[in-house]
């Protein structure tokens, strides 16, 4: 952490008081299930919990002390604030400030994660002499890049995060927080409609990220011509780079603009063969969970997870990609995707439609639709493993895909 790990530090950089004694610690906590000894236990709030009723819990399993916005026993060393999540805030803000190495920020509609992760093993190839930093797992939300910027260290020279946004505002918000050397747009897609409402307001609202890179920073994004310009004027006083839309499969579409953004940034000139051979490398390497990722299922069966989360353009580049596949038999378990708004019917049947073109049988898992097919069987997700089991052979291939409401990963598990 980029402030020192003692509670009277962060107390002073937080606008709080410490009570009882002055302690080191290990790292700022909220889960009472996968905290240590040593660690400080922050009691967060949230719309259906609140942490301050888990402070037994956490002195139990070894909390030094808890950061609340109640008065707690003398007998325990706290730090009593007005508002925990603003405590939060500030001492990510002090970090970022402290933070003086080269920040790029990734967003878009599809492939965020593993743009980051791609990007981060090409930091790491490239520059073996300095510690390179990565959000974990998918936090691009708020409370997740506050809490991936309380993982910094001192040794850190390079840091690449990931922004999210489900309302408009989000981006320009996380991104004037973080202040990135670098931006990233991977897409454009029809993903948050129900509050972004239109690709328009995609295209607004992602490329805000623009608006907050340091200048003379670069900036690359993947869009549609028609977009351009509004991207064009976002990115005013950057080196901005925009790419094409591709029928390359989702491994290298993310490898090819996180490959851009280094080699822009950074001024770096590689060739051709040493990019195609780092290219097969991670291609072996990189893995993101609920991501086009391989199993091994019944009876040697072929299962594609995709089930980390869905949108419409993610599900046709699955199509696309599985299309390139050779097997014998290949099956479709689509569940409902989320945020689609007023539009959310006629682009679910859209979905249906073109898996036709791709798949042997689809099974539609709680989705309500009228189009009526051989290939087609509307099904509830409790039924899944009924449906499918007779299919399982290593020549099918089986792709699990659905929005993260869905749980579609827990389908995946009990079969």
């Amino acid at each position: 952490m980029l402030v020192e790990k003692k509670l009277s530090k962060i107390a002073k950089v937080a606008d709080a008081k410490l009570i009882g004694k002055d302690l080191g610690f290990n790292k700022i906590s909220t889960d009472t299930r996968t905290i240590k000894k040593g660690d400080i236990f922050l009691a967060l709030k949230g719309e259906n919990f609140d942490g301050h009723d888990f402070i037994e819990t956490a002195i139990e399993k070894g909390a030094s002390s808890i950061i609340s916005e109640r008065e707690l026993s003398d007998e325990i060393n706290y730090i009593k604030t007005k508002n925990n999540f603003k405590f939060l805030k500030l001492l990510a803000k002090k970090i970022r400030s402290n933070f003086k190495g080269t920040v790029f920020a990734i967003t878009g509609s599809n492939g965020k994660t593993s743009t980051k992760e791609i990007t981060y093993e090409l930091l790491n190839h490239y520059f073996k002499g300095k510690k390179v930093f990565k959000s974990p797992k998918n936090w691009n939300n708020e409370l997740g890049l506050y809490f991936s910027l309380l993982s910094l260290e001192t040794s850190h020279e390079i840091a690449v995060f990931e922004l999210g946004t489900n309302f408009p505002g989000e981006i320009f918000t996380l991104s004037d927080f973080l202040k990135p050397d670098h931006g990233v747009i991977t897409n454009i897609g029809h993903s948050h409609l129900e509050n972004l409402k239109s690709l328009e307001g995609v295209v607004n609202e992602k490329s805000d990220l623009f608006l907050n890179v340091k200048n003379h920073g670069s900036c690359i994004a993947r869009v549609e011509n028609k977009f351009r310009k509004i991207i064009t004027k976002k990115s005013e006083g950057k080196k901005l780079t925009l790419l094409s839309k591709t029928k390359k499969d989702i491994f290298s579409t993310n490898f090819d603009i996180s490959f851009q953004c280094i080699t822009n940034a950074l001024g770096l000139k590689i060739s051709i063969q040493e990019k195609n051979k780092l290219k097969k490398l991670l291609s072996e390497k990189v893995n993101v969970s609920g991501r086009m990722e391989r199993k091994m299922g019944p009876k040697k069966t072929t299962f594609l997870d995709d089930t980390y989360n869905a949108n419409p353009d993610s599900f046709l580049a699955a199509f696309e990609e599985i299309s390139n596949l050779d097997f014998k038999k290949k099956i479709c378990v689509m569940g409902k995707m989320g945020e689609l708004g007023a539009n959310s019917k006629k682009l679910h049947d859209k979905i249906i439609h073109k898996a036709l073109e791709y798949f042997d049988h689809i099974f539609c898992v709680e989705i309500n639709s009228k189009i009526i097919d051989r290939k087609i069987k509307y099904i509830s997700k409790d039924n899944v493993k009924k449906n499918i089991e007779n299919f399982f052979d290593e020549d099918t291939l089986i792709l699990f895909k659905a929005s993260r409401s869905v749980k579609m990963e827990t389908v995946i598990k009990d079969i």
